[in-house]
């Protein structure tokens, strides 16, 4: 091995605080749960899969905080558009309201990758947007779990307490 490469020198956190880490981060997007995203079906034939998934994407990458999670929602939306998938566009379009970017920034991101993408991956991006967006206004809320959003209700109080 490589002298710039020491396995003693790498974070290793225990399993337990990479499933809370991947816990908490997944309440923050707010699209997990029983009305939302659900492994259940990914777990019940591949728990190796699912566990992956929670440890590896959830408790390492997403937990790590060199970036803001919104930085990070950007980043996972655009590759989404790279990749055409619609319907993960979709759902990381209500994270995105959870982790605090407006509709006209969802927009724009999206719209940014039309010069790297192209216009039919960013038409089928736009439209799944909108489909989010719509889901939204129908259910009143972004997050699965049916709660309004966080930065959404604090708002709300402060409004009330100037009246």
């Amino acid at each position: 091995m490589s002298e710039e490469f020491r396995w003693e020198d790498l974070q290793r956190p225990e399993i337990g605080e990479r499933f809370e880490s991947a816990k908490k981060i997944r309440d923050k997007m707010g699209i997990y749960g029983k009305d939302g995203q659900n492994n259940a079906d990914f777990y019940k034939y591949s728990k190796v899969h699912t566990q992956g998934l929670m440890e590896w994407c959830f408790g390492l990458i997403w937990a790590d905080d060199t970036i803001d999670p919104k930085i990070k929602e950007i980043a996972t939306l655009s590759a989404m558009v790279a990749q055409d998938f619609d319907r993960e566009i979709e759902w990381h379009t209500k994270s995105a309201l959870n982790l605090g970017l407006t509709r006209k920034e969802i927009v724009a991101v999206i719209v940014q990758c039309t010069p790297y993408c192209g216009y039919p991956k960013v038409n089928h991006a736009l439209a799944a947007v909108f489909r989010a967006f719509k889901e939204v206004d129908e259910k009143g809320t972004s997050r699965a779990d049916g709660q309004p959003v966080k930065a959404k209700a604090k708002a709300a109080k402060s409004k009330k307490k100037k009246s």
